[in-house]
């Protein structure tokens, strides 16, 4: 787990003493605080740059750029997890290694099956990978988009760096993107869903999920799909034997991303997903360290959950409790290091578990992100579920009453929805002509502002069947910006975070699936809670609210000092003709504008 960095010098002379690369790595030496090194072309015009943050090899084997011989040198940031499985496969091809580390296995790993060296991954990565021969860069990441890969072209020579300040240290500016920044405002969006290569500053991009791309002098940045998830349902087993073979690939998934010659931790939130990690963790290691986000006097604080799982596995627990001043303290850090805005004050609880885990010496994390996104864990999954049925012509009385039952969702279809499931055509139609005709201005939002907007295509996606969502939100829109809050506020701290439930052949059995196996008998994740029955504790497994990962926000935006805060923000957003005097939302007023204006 590292930070990566590079220049190709394309349009002016090179800085030939490497201060710039230099002035890269610095910027992000949060991310590799072990060691750092750079490498040369040499003419000098291509400057590849890394920080270490030592976890498998910790010896100088493992020191980066590494450097294959006079044919390859790559600069990588992530873990492979199979590359103990790949390395015996590659010697067994006449490969010898001279290090443990899985960088040398990518290198390999290259040689033998070039661009196509990415499908075998099992891991999360991001990185460049120069071939001198040919005189390419090679540039990849990894299926969700759990290592981060920006790039910029500025001055007509092309950058890139796992995070947008070491672009900024060499001298890219912060030019804002307003589009983003509108659907921030008005729609509590923090991506495109349109354009992921789209990020906040309109003059950085980023290298998409499950993609690739070649770069050499010349060219233009061309990336290339190389992994699609496929949700059709090609098997046809029982809740029972989908549960038995869940269980099997996520004890495999565990048991791969227990690798490490570090300690590793678990985040515990009391929920069914981290939970579940505990459990599994339990079985091989002992005194598994737990980390919790905790509120005092806050009505969704999780700890009797927590409580059941720490003293059903004898963890060794940490409570981190966090309120409105450790927030107000470390807001110009948390903002520095997440670069854009986010929605919620649980991105800070985040930050503060990592920064505990660290305090701890303990640099790797265990989580259980991606499991709603993967088994249908939101209580809008209902919603989509309950429009198949209707389309397929199948009753819904009984799954309505279940999802009430367990769940309190009352999912009865308005007006609006009826007509979806009745005439959907013309549902379409009048939705799409509604929104050509729009010109309603939204409330709080400056009238020019809107006006540069208006009439675009929104950005939300609303399909009539669940896997349709849980794949848009696993592959377009949703979990990769939660990987992006984990991956800052991990690296923030040096620590790296390590997540099951995003094993790919895991995600592709899932997707396997008919739908009906995911919200069984009414319940969210059924698959996964028959699975984890006489494990966890029933009051765990069979939870019938669904808090999520929250942090009171609403009570800390009442803060005398954040209120002032927002009040002087608030004019200047004003006075720049972005918000109009109503806008109400205050938390976005604080948190875009310490983005937009650079704090």
């Amino acid at each position: 787990m590292c930070g990566i960095a590079g220049i190709w010098y394309v349009n002016s002379k090179p800085v030939e003493d490497g201060s710039t690369l230099k002035e890269m790595t610095d910027s992000i030496s949060h991310r590799g605080p072990d060691g750092e090194g750079c490498w040369f072309s040499n003419d000098k015009t291509l400057q590849l740059g890394h920080r270490r943050l030592s976890i498998i090899d910790l010896t100088d084997g493992g020191k980066q750029p590494m450097v294959s011989g006079d044919k390859f040198v790559i600069v990588f940031n992530g873990e492979i997890y199979n590359y103990v499985e790949l390395k015996q496969q590659l010697i067994e091809k006449g490969y010898s290694f001279k290090s443990e580390s899985d960088t040398e296995v990518v290198l390999a790993s290259y040689e033998e099956w070039g661009t196509g060296c990415i499908k075998h991954f099992d891991g999360m990565f991001a990185f460049a990978l120069y071939d001198l021969a040919q005189k390419k860069l090679f540039c990849a990441r990894d299926r969700f988009g759990e290592k981060p890969f920006y790039y910029s072209f500025f001055n007509g020579n092309f950058y890139f760096a796992s995070e947008m300040k070491a672009l900024w240290a060499a001298g890219v500016p912060r030019d804002p993107n307003h589009s983003l920044f509108y659907n921030y405002f008005v729609h509590d969006l923090v991506e495109n869903p349109l354009d992921q290569t789209n990020t906040f500053f309109s003059n950085i991009f980023k290298l998409k999920a499950a993609h690739y791309f070649i770069y050499n002098v010349g060219t233009t940045i061309d990336q290339k799909k190389y992994w699609e998830l496929n949700v059709n349902a090609t098997r046809d087993i029982t809740l029972s034997e989908a549960s038995d073979r869940l269980m099997d690939l996520l004890e495999g998934s565990v048991k791969r991303r227990l690798r490490s010659d570090v300690p590793v931790g678990t985040s515990l939130s009391g929920g069914l997903d981290s939970s579940t990690i505990v459990a599994i963790i339990s079985k091989t290691l002992q005194n598994n360290h737990t980390f919790s986000a905790r509120f005092k006097d806050f009505k969704k604080d999780e700890g009797v959950y927590i409580e059941l799982v720490r003293n059903k596995f004898s963890t060794k627990h940490h409570d981190i409790y966090i309120n409105v001043e450790d927030f107000i303290g470390e807001l110009d850090k948390l903002i520095l290091h997440q670069e854009e805005p986010f929605q919620t004050g649980s991105i800070f609880a985040q930050y503060c578990v990592y920064r505990e885990s660290r305090k701890h010496n303990i640099p790797v994390m265990m989580d259980g992100q991606g499991a709603d996104e993967l088994l249908g864990g939101y209580d809008k999954d209902f919603k989509f579920y309950l429009r198949e049925l209707i389309q397929g012509e199948k009753k819904t009385e009984i799954f309505l009453h279940k999802i009430k039952e367990n769940h309190s969702i009352n999912l009865a279809p308005n007006f609006k929805e009826g007509l979806r499931h009745r005439l959907p055509k013309l549902y379409h139609s009048i939705s799409k002509f509604r929104r050509m005709l729009s010109v309603n201005l939204p409330q709080g939002i400056n009238k020019e502002f809107h006006k540069q907007f208006q009439g675009k295509a929104l950005p939300f996606y609303d399909p009539d069947d669940l896997k349709a969502i849980l794949k848009y939100e696993l592959t377009n829109d949703g979990i990769e910006k939660l990987l992006k809050f984990a991956d800052r506020n991990s690296m923030a701290h040096s620590v790296e975070v390590r997540l099951p439930f995003l094993n790919h052949d895991l995600v592709e059995f899932m997707m396997s699936l008919k739908s009906e196996l995911f919200l069984f008998d009414g319940w969210s994740k059924a698959v996964l809670r028959n699975g984890m029955k006489g494990i966890l504790p029933n009051e765990i497994v069979y939870r019938k609210d669904k808090i999520g990962f929250e942090a009171p926000q609403s009570e800390w935006i009442k803060n005398q000092q954040l209120t002032e805060m927002k009040n002087d923000f608030k004019s200047k957003l004003i006075n720049d003709k972005i918000i109009a005097s109503d806008y109400s939302h205050d938390w976005k007023i604080i948190i875009g504008s310490k983005v937009l204006y650079g704090m």
